[in-house]
């Protein structure tokens, strides 16, 4: 049994010396509408989307942050250079909704623009 832990503890800490970015494996079963929420503390309630490809994807921003502007945006990849939808922005509490357009399989990136660094996610299209 500890021979079993020592393997586990050394996998984890050669797991954690490489270092990188890497998103955690798509999970869920692929949506063609999603609600997401932000929430008090400048978060969002999910970290990442899996929608279905080639099909248009509405999604929901539930702002539940009161007196706090949020907004939703999807970007082709964490560079934030191509945007590919976005909402308007809303002052909480509020709803706004964006029609993601039909994209081919792949990792995207969303986030809320008036906040960037705290709130933001991969958007999975498989």
């Amino acid at each position: 049994m500890r021979r079993l832990l020592l393997g586990a503890a050394v996998a984890a800490a050669l797991l954690a010396a490489c270092g990188g970015e890497e998103a955690p494996p798509a999970v869920g079963t692929p949506v063609t509408s999603a609600t997401i929420r932000a929430l008090p503390g400048l978060r969002f309630d999910q970290r990442q989307l899996t929608v279905a490809a080639g099909q248009a994807i509405t999604v929901v921003l539930d702002n539940q942050e009161q007196g706090v502007p949020h907004n939703f945006t999807v970007w082709r990849d964490r560079t934030m250079q191509e945007r590919i939808a976005g909402s308007d922005d809303c002052t909480g509490p509020c709803q706004e909704a964006v029609v993601v357009p039909p994209l081919p399989a792949g990792r995207y990136y969303f986030n809320c623009t008036i906040h960037p660094a705290e709130m933001r996610g991969d958007y999975i299209v498989r």
